[in-house]
């Protein structure tokens, strides 16, 4: 059975943490059972196998990358700046489109004009290199083609220099706020605070001694008790992806491939991510947003103005929750009505200056020396304020995945289809320093 040099290496492992749950179950290795101490050698032994057979397949993939990269160096013209993929500078990471357009199978490919022929049936699949996380880089169906039946139309740039096809997105705050930690399992057990209450307080010395009401928690000298309530709670890590089809010949320019790989499929990964952190109902296979989780806090606007009521949310998050507010998150029609309010309101012939400064002025928006994020996955009339830090986790499962290939009856219609995928799992540790605003 053929094996890839990604497979090979997931195998090994595998059977080394089968191993290893094996030499965990006797602290005293002259416990271990025979049959027990067999199966580890067995298991071992098929890892030598595996080993011997990983050396070959990276023996092997390092001749075809040198041929290939060989290939590509040889075959341009001289005195053409050439680009490879993997000019990165040291230390630099590589976006997941280059990965894509630099791996031996997608160069191999195109130099066998294999996107040319309408009865080629390719196949590709790219692993994103170590710490290729697809949460760092930045949304309809429609088939992508050039602009005309010869070339990738707009894709295509005169200039012959090195670099990759931007296109600009809205930037994505929400994300940036959550730490990020990877994870090696489909499911995170964890625990949340549900509840503490703090008693703590100076004590007088005891001036005498009583079993009984010692035993109950009171008398002189007695110290009070606190109380953390803790449950345990588990996440699953959960799938997003999608795909767009696209002609050979668009396959075959790599400045726009990149641009469509970096810049469209990976942001809308991006986008649809934001929104389930935001506001995410945990049904199906849907995360359970902020919003939703259970036990933030609730500040209704009432009577006040929409500042002030965001204001008192700031203060449930450090009162109750004994967080540091690190961001209010607004929709940006709310924002608008905040960063538009003036000093006075009630004649057209002298509105009063902007409460928030003049237009000129630059920077980030904040409220009260916190941060505003804006972001239209919060419903108008809501805010939300919390310690992001402290209070949510976001783990990234799966590195990076970009593959290519047919569908149904692609092959014969000279078209492909890239899919992007991610792999996380979300969770809210401390409800308690999270708090909406409403009515705004």
């Amino acid at each position: 059975m053929s094996m890839s040099v990604a497979e090979a290496r997931s195998e090994i492992k595998k059977l080394l943490d089968q191993a290893d749950v094996l030499e965990r179950k006797y602290p005293d290795p002259e416990s271990m059972p025979n049959e027990d101490r067999e199966q580890i050698q067995r298991i071992l032994s098929d890892v030598d196998g595996l080993e011997a057979k990983l050396g070959t397949l990276e023996s092997a993939e390092q001749r075809r990358q040198r041929i290939m990269a060989g290939i590509d160096r040889y075959a341009k013209p001289v005195g053409r700046p050439t680009y490879t993929g993997d000019e990165t500078p040291e230390g630099k990471r590589v976006s997941p489109g280059r990965q894509f357009l630099s791996s031996s199978d997608y160069r191999e490919a195109k130099q066998k004009g294999l996107f040319e022929s309408s009865l080629s049936r390719v196949e590709i699949g790219v692993t994103m290199s170590e710490g290729t996380s697809m949460l760092d880089w930045a949304e309809s169906k429609a088939l992508l083609r050039g602009g005309s039946t010869t070339s990738g139309g707009a894709f295509v740039l005169e200039d012959h220099q090195p670099g990759f096809l931007d296109i600009f997105q809205a930037p994505l705050n929400v994300i940036n706020l959550i730490n990020r930690t990877p994870t090696e399992s489909d499911t995170i057990e964890y625990v949340k605070e549900d509840t503490f209450t703090n008693n703590a307080a100076f004590v007088a010395e005891a001036t005498g001694f009583v079993a009984t009401a010692l035993d109950a928690g009171a008398g002189s000298g007695s110290k009070p008790e606190s109380a953390l309530a803790y449950s345990t709670q588990t996440a699953t890590v959960r799938t997003m992806a999608h795909w767009i089809p696209v002609t050979n010949r668009m396959l075959a320019d790599a400045p726009a491939i990149r641009g469509i790989i970096d810049s469209r499929l990976l942001f809308g990964l991006q986008q649809k991510l934001q929104a389930q952190i935001v506001s995410g109902n945990g049904s199906g296979e849907n995360l359970t947003g902020i919003l939703n989780a259970a036990g933030i806090g609730v500040v209704g606007k009432g009577t006040d103005s929409g500042i002030d009521a965001l204001y008192k949310g700031r203060t449930y998050v450090v009162w109750t929750g004994y967080g540091r507010p690190t961001a209010f998150v607004l929709n940006p029609v709310d924002w608008q009505n905040i960063r538009l309010a003036r000093e006075t309101a009630n004649t057209a012939l002298s509105p009063g200056q902007y409460l928030f400064g003049p237009p000129s002025l630059t920077g980030f928006g904040t409220l009260w020396g916190i941060p505003v994020v804006e972001d239209p996955n919060v419903t108008a009339g809501t805010a939300l304020i919390g310690d992001f830090n402290q209070g949510a986790t976001l783990f990234d499962r799966e590195q990076g995945a970009v593959r290519v290939g047919t569908v149904n009856d692609q092959f014969i219609r000279n078209m492909q289809t890239i899919l992007a995928e991610l792999r996380v799992a979300f969770v809210v540790w401390r409800p308690a320093v999270f708090c909406k605003v409403t009515g705004l």
